[in-house]
């Protein structure tokens, strides 16, 4: 009889364990691990498996931008963290956009930061960031596909391409 009880009280805070997880994922508290996002990306939106990533990652979100061997298809995918007691990044956006294609794709998030994407099209080589103190270069790759997550208050942004000349950003606000 004692080992019916513990079985039944066993049993029981089992099923209230299991039901407050359930509350919890419903809730939208618990996201994605940092290190589980090309993988919640690749299932979610059914990218193939043997596409290249960039991906670049700050403490507030995640963009990632996949594409063919070819460089003819692409997918992107943006995971943002929320506000308050959430765990991990939410899928915030993704898909295609023909400036990701044609140019360089600027997105601006609220207070969470800026995401440059770019199949590279316009062969960008230098980034210059100047926040009016001091002004940082990110040298790029021209002949690939780039990611970049800035803060939001970064300052003025120039992208040149291989020749030195400007490129443009097509930006948009979240």
């Amino acid at each position: 009889m004692v080992k019916a009880e513990r079985l039944c009280g066993f049993l029981g805070v089992l099923v209230i364990i299991l039901l407050a997880f359930v509350i919890i994922w419903n809730a939208g508290i618990i996201g994605v691990a940092a290190g589980s996002l090309e993988k919640d990306a690749r299932e979610e939106q059914q990218i193939p498996s043997d596409w290249e990533m960039a991906q670049a990652i700050n403490d507030e979100m995640c963009a990632m931008l996949f594409y063919d061997a070819e460089t003819r298809e692409y997918t992107y995918s943006i995971y943002m963290k929320k506000e308050g007691t959430a765990y991990g990044y939410f899928f915030s956006q993704g898909g295609t956009d023909p400036y990701i294609g044609e140019g360089v794709r600027g997105m601006v998030f609220d207070d969470k930061g800026i995401a440059l994407i770019s199949m590279n099209e316009d062969k960008v080589q230098k980034i210059e960031i100047d926040d009016g103190q001091e002004k940082k270069t990110m040298e790029i790759d021209a002949i690939k596909p780039f990611v970049i997550v800035l803060p939001i208050n970064s300052g003025e942004i120039t992208m040149y391409d291989s020749m030195g000349n400007i490129v443009s950003l097509y930006d948009t606000y979240r």
